[in-house]
């Protein structure tokens, strides 16, 4: 579930400020999760990330280095957007 508010950039652009809760499994079956506070600017569909926070160090460990896990984060974080925009 996303969770945020509209605000007004100093441009006129129009930004979101959301968090989300990411669960997954990594790493031999462990679990855990990822509190990613973010901002959105619709103007050119950017996500610019504020915090992002990690239930566990070695889950911090295999997100940050992959970079296909890094993608399939970003494109959830899109696609939870895009659902957000149309329902």
């Amino acid at each position: 579930m996303l969770v945020g508010d509209t605000k007004q950039g100093d441009n006129g652009d129009d930004r979101i400020c959301l968090t989300e809760v990411v669960f997954l499994k990594y790493a031999d079956s462990k679990d855990g999760y990822i509190c990613i506070e973010f901002e959105y600017n619709s103007s050119d569909s950017s996500i610019n990330y504020l915090e992002v926070s990690y239930s566990h160090p070695d889950m911090e460990k295999y997100v940050e280095g992959s970079p296909n896990v890094l993608r399939n984060i970003d494109a959830y974080l899109r696609n939870k957007l895009l659902q957000r925009e149309f329902n």
